[in-house]
């Protein structure tokens, strides 16, 4: 049985296959402790697969930890040369529901790749859905 201080270890360990750490960053989604979440913001920066950090930052959208994750994921987006983590840390930040992140997104609306102006607008969606009965 693995706790989840094993699952933080495994995340950051690059002699797992890329399945492995992705599937333990799914199991640290409802991580309790600090260390277990800076291991997932450590991967989502260091890992060398852009499908493994764009898993790392689903994930952290999942945390609810928005106070401690948020701002690593605005980092994400303005700074992942990937468009595929760009997309899915946008789309976190809109996860973790905090209206704080609305402008930050707003931002990238008119983005240069449309890939990021559609996740944009779809992240307002998110945001503008969180509390809407329908979704959740």
């Amino acid at each position: 049985m693995l706790f989840e201080k094993d699952y933080a270890k495994i995340v950051l360990d690059l002699n797992k296959t890329e399945e492995e750490r992705i599937q333990a960053a799914f199991h640290l989604e409802n991580a309790l402790e600090d260390e277990s979440l800076n291991a997932l913001i450590k991967g989502l920066f260091t890992d060398p697969s852009p499908i493994v950090r764009h898993e790392f930052a689903f994930s952290l959208g999942e945390t609810s930890h928005p106070e401690l994750v948020g701002k690593y994921l605005m980092k994400a987006v303005e700074t992942d040369k990937n468009i595929f983590v760009k997309h899915e840390a946008i789309l976190a930040l809109a996860t973790l529901g905090r209206p704080e992140f609305k402008n930050f997104i707003k931002k990238f609306l008119n983005d240069k790749e449309p890939e990021m102006a559609e996740s944009a607008k779809i992240a307002l969606q998110r945001l503008n859905n969180k509390g809407d009965d329908k979704f959740n």
